[in-house]
């Protein structure tokens, strides 16, 4: 049987979580740069054959500056690492295990969260060789009350640079975090 994973939240009120609308909640940069064997690697769980992804003069005869990490990479190239030697060997369903999104470091009632939307806009190639940084920023939170419980739902921007400061992709994020009805009785 698999672990529950836990999400370790933030503690806080609404109130807190208001006060970081238009604020800058995280920051990240990844920990290897854009590389040929990961796009190999994402090719192959795809079965994807697209050979601007593998062949540079393909990718030139079409207008690219060479080979082109599939758009979806984005995220994947602006992960810090999740565990690094002499670090402390994580548990199942250790939360060391997910990724450092944004939404948890948001102070705010409530311990679960589930997405509810997401919308990313591409603007640039990411090549071998490009590392990619994001920040990320909260843009709203709208209290709102389902039959789960009480919560809000939380939109937050996360920009997807790579080196110095080039626009890669634009994500908008949209999770209702709150607290479930059997917590709340």
């Amino acid at each position: 049987m698999a672990a529950e994973v836990r999400w370790r939240v933030a503690p806080g009120t609404w109130e807190d979580a208001e006060a970081l609308v238009g604020k800058e909640i995280t920051r990240s940069e990844g920990v290897d740069p854009v590389n040929l064997p990961d796009i190999r690697r994402r090719l192959e769980v795809l079965a994807w054959d697209s050979p601007i992804h593998y062949d540079a003069e393909a990718a030139r005869a079409v207008g690219h500056d060479g080979i082109v990490s599939p758009a979806t990479m984005v995220v994947s190239w602006c992960l810090p690492a999740y565990w690094t030697p002499g670090d402390r060997r994580p548990e199942p369903g250790d939360p060391v295990l997910m990724p450092n999104y944004p939404f948890p470091n948001i102070p705010a009632p409530g311990t679960a969260l589930f997405a509810a939307g997401c919308k990313t806009r591409y603007f640039a190639d990411a090549h071998p060789g490009d590392r990619i940084s994001s920040r990320s920023t909260l843009l709203s939170v709208t209290r709102k009350r389902l039959r789960i419980g009480d919560g809000a739902f939380m939109v937050v921007r996360t920009d997807y640079f790579k080196q110095p400061d080039t626009l890669v992709a634009t994500e908008d994020m949209t999770v209702f975090r709150y607290t479930p009805e059997q917590e709340a009785a």
